[in-house]
């Protein structure tokens, strides 16, 4: 016997693919390959109430692991967010980040660029962030469980480079990873060393199965 069922592995990779969606729709905006506010009602919506839709059919079929993986995960990964914006802030006012991203990424999806942030603009540009920090710890919880914390801190260090390598960064006037900035990208990787951290922590404590999906698939 598997040590995972076909369903509980086809709804663990539904919500693997709808939490990876979120956070790929800023450099995807900012490469100019669509329109943020599009991305965010075609894309980001429909994938958000994915999440939630999977959350209740695994509760109502009794997939107990899964469930608890994606609470903890999800409640985990928002509140290492504020780790994560406790260095930011501070790289911010220290004059290390050209800017503040929540904000900017509100603007964007309201389509204000030309008009600057507003309270709707700051609230969904706050939220879109913070749905982030979830859904990366969605995907953590769900896919890796209880991993020792160097891994978690590897994580945490693919978040900071795919980002600092993505187009959202060149789009900030600051060069390939902030290179003209080198301060920016010391506060990210920093940044989400935090993130990683409290992550682990509160994963190892509120995860139950120590357990990975695919070791757990693997057993036979």
């Amino acid at each position: 016997m598997f040590g995972i069922s076909i369903e509980e592995l086809f709804l663990s990779g539904v919500t693997l693919a709808a939490a990876g969606v979120a956070p790929n729709l800023f450099w995807i905006a900012q490469g100019g390959y669509a329109p943020m506010p599009v991305l965010a009602v075609r894309v980001l919506i429909p994938s958000v109430l994915v999440v939630f839709a999977v959350l209740g059919i695994a509760r109502a079929r009794g997939q107990r692991r899964l469930v608890n993986r994606m609470l903890a995960g999800g409640l985990a990964g928002g509140l290492a967010t504020i780790a994560l914006e406790i260095v930011r802030i501070t790289g911010f006012h220290l004059g290390q980040m050209p800017g503040s991203m929540p904000q900017l990424a509100g603007v964007l999806l309201l389509d204000r660029f030309m008009l600057g942030p507003s309270l709707w603009s700051n609230i969904a540009g706050w939220s879109y962030h913070y749905w982030n920090g979830i859904s990366f710890g969605l995907i953590f919880a769900v896919a890796f469980g209880r991993r020792p914390l160097w891994f978690a801190l590897g994580y945490g260090l693919f978040m900071a480079i795919g980002f600092l390598v993505s187009p959202a960064v060149t789009s900030l006037g600051i060069g390939f990873m902030g290179r003209n900035m080198p301060g920016m990208p010391v506060t990210v990787v920093l940044a989400h060393l935090a993130y990683a951290s409290v992550l682990w922590w509160l994963v190892r404590r509120w995860v139950r199965d120590p357990e990975w999906l695919l070791g757990r698939a693997a057993h036979g």
